[in-house]
């Protein structure tokens, strides 16, 4: 039977080290991203028999991932099964790779059913790529960039402890000024979360002042893999339109210049962020797949 408990910052190592099996750099399985979200998503972990068990809900529904770990897969499955009907839920496996969902359809055949979640597709650049903005491909973001150099004296700096608390203030204004959809304002308290538990989260961003202010930020953190960061959060003000060409190319060219590839999340079905994501021509789009009875 599943003990399933709140993800708590001191299980973090020991979530880290089940992370290192995973099968695609999915942003959904950082320790940041778990913990950050499981404000609104309900998430819970729970540890038996060398797997990592993750489980996100709702009023109806469980959201399992995948059982993350070495050891029989087929008895790892009837745990998941187990946690639901004990607590009288639907099951859905949400986060999966193609070869999964092909275990998932060889224990389970014709009872479940395989979707592609391209709401969910995460987009993977080359920091390096990101950092120099050479070639046709990127000539209008570097006239983007090159128009904001030229138009405002800023400032560049890293997260740290003197200015987590702008960065704090400028997000929370940066919400006050958008529209309250209910999308929003779950993300308003899940980069609290994670902005109010920086420094133990290991997290890497940097901010962009222009007079003194933060007007741009991102942060993010290293996945499993060493040569893969992870970029959760990216917010510019309004009022500086191309601060967001800005700080990607300057996070990656300062910040995050030791990895090879950035995964800049998914673009959750809204057709202007996807629009953005394929205009800096990602290397690769990481496919997602859900599985319901």
């Amino acid at each position: 039977m599943l003990d399933f408990q709140e993800v708590s910052i001191e299980d973090r190592e020991r979530i880290n080290e089940y992370l290192k099996n995973i099968e695609e750099p999915f942003c959904d399985f950082t320790f940041g991203n778990l913990f950050s979200w499981s404000v609104v998503e309900n998430t819970k972990i729970a540890f038996l028999n060398n797997f990592l068990f993750i489980r996100f809900s709702d009023d109806e529904k469980y959201y399992y991932s995948f059982p993350i770990g070495n050891g029989e897969i087929n008895d790892a499955i009837n745990l998941i099964i187990e946690d639901a009907k004990i607590n009288n839920k639907k099951i859905r496996f949400a986060c999966l790779t193609k070869n999964q969902t092909k275990i998932l359809k060889n224990i389970f055949g014709e009872k479940i059913k395989i979707k592609e979640n391209r709401n969910s597709f995460d987009y993977v650049y080359s920091v390096e790529k990101l950092s120099a903005l050479k070639g046709r491909k990127y000539h209008s973001k570097k006239n983007h960039f090159n128009s904001f150099k030229k138009k405002f004296d800023f400032i560049y700096e890293e997260i740290n402890n003197k200015n987590i608390n702008e960065c704090i203030a400028f997000v929370n204004e940066w919400y006050e000024q958008s529209e309250k959809s209910p999308m929003l304002l779950k993300e308003q308290q899940v980069l609290n979360n994670a902005l109010n538990n920086y420094f133990k989260l290991n997290l890497i961003g940097a901010v962009i002042k222009i007079n003194n202010k933060v007007i741009a930020f991102c942060a993010g953190e290293k996945m499993f893999k060493e040569n893969i960061f992870c970029t959760h959060f990216e917010k510019a003000s309004a009022d500086f339109p191309t601060a967001y060409t800005a700080i990607n190319k300057l996070f990656s060219e300062f910040s995050i210049n030791n990895f090879e590839f950035v995964n800049r999340e998914d673009d959750a079905g809204i057709d202007g962020l996807r629009k953005a994501k394929l205009s800096y021509h990602p290397e690769i789009i990481l496919e997602k797949y859900y599985a319901e009875f």
